[in-house]
């Protein structure tokens, strides 16, 4: 798995009844800095609309919520994944590792697949999708609500998808157009990036989509718009979490670390090793008329970076629920 500066553990939030395969999943999370909670109420859905600290949730094809109508592991996926989209879902299968067979929207819904007797492949997909090894999972859902919304705003008449947030060791850029924005908070001083292709960019303020004038449009006009992007997602982040924030926080930039970029490359380097926490947005026209818009938005905090400090400042935390009997430990 990815080594951190840090050793973190990430909380799953499991959903299995067998009592052979509950003791496997905890001996592999034991094994892994895991944390597996296992729902108690009658109902598998309501700890899940709360804003709860999780990385992740395993199912199995028998998980059912029948107070929700939801009688299989299938469509309990589906449900989950239209709530808490930020949370990879990871469905244990008995014949088969492999969602072939599965219709379009259970396919986007789970993350993947494993069977019991390869638990290396779920290893590796928690290597691969569990942004909250290293991120706090109600940071991520700020980061996406805010940037959602801010999207929505510059680009009029469309539809914004999520895909899975996810972390990257290499430091190459996407598309021919970055924005590069300073982020700091009590808790992180790094930057923040959004990256992008200047030609969708183009059909889109030549559709009349943004507030951009529609005539003689060249690559100047995708740099203003993505840098106003920027400034909107920071600007409302940033008050996002000046509710957490201590009274007596100020801004201060007391360190500095070189930026080297290689152009020709695509190639961008903060200094130092830690993983980039990644985020990709669809922009799709809802008249059909342009084709969509890519946008990968990236958070580096190069300089400082110490979760377990935001933690302590978020207000929705696993341990309150586990204190409440809404959840308990394996």
């Amino acid at each position: 798995m990815i080594k951190f500066d840090k050793s973190l553990v990430s909380k799953l939030l499991v959903f299995e009844d067998d009592k052979d395969t509950q003791t496997a999943i905890k001996e592999f999370c034991e094994s892994n800095g895991l944390i597996p909670l296992r729902q108690q109420s009658y109902s598998a859905m309501k700890v899940l609309y709360s804003n709860i600290d999780l990385g992740g949730v395993l199912l199995c094809e028998a998980a059912h919520d029948s107070s929700e109508g939801i009688h299989n592991g299938f469509d309990l996926a589906v449900r989950i994944h239209r709530i808490r989209p930020e949370l990879p879902i990871f469905m244990r299968r008995e014949d088969r590792d492999d969602k072939e067979d599965l219709t379009e929207e259970q396919q986007a819904a789970i993350a993947g697949v494993y069977k019991l007797d390869n638990m290396d492949k779920l290893l590796g997909m928690i290597d691969q999708f569990l942004a909250d090894t290293e991120y706090p999972i109600s940071l991520i859902r700020r980061i996406e609500e805010v940037t959602t919304s801010s999207l929505e705003t510059t680009f009029k008449n469309c539809t914004v998808k999520l895909a899975l947030p996810y972390l990257v060791k290499d430091k190459l850029t996407y598309g021919d157009i970055v924005s590069l924005l300073p982020v700091q908070a009590p808790w992180f001083n790094g930057y923040m990036m959004f990256q992008s292709e200047e030609e969708p960019m183009i059909h889109m303020i030549e559709a009349g989509k943004t507030s951009v004038d529609s005539k003689d449009v060249d690559f100047r006009d995708v740099m203003g718009l993505l840098s106003e992007v920027s400034n909107m997602a920071w600007g409302g982040l940033k008050t996002r979490l000046l509710s957490l924030h201590p009274p007596d926080f100020e801004e201060r930039n007391l360190i500095a670390v070189p930026i080297t970029v290689n152009q020709y490359k695509e190639y961008i380097s903060f200094g130092t090793d830690r993983s980039q926490l990644c985020f990709e947005y669809t922009i799709y026209d809802n008249d059909h008329n342009v084709e969509p818009v890519k946008l990968f938005q990236k958070f580096i905090f190069n300089i400082k970076w110490t979760p377990e400090e935001y933690r302590a400042a978020d207000e929705n935390t696993v341990e309150e629920l586990v204190e409440s009997g809404e959840l308990e430990l394996f």
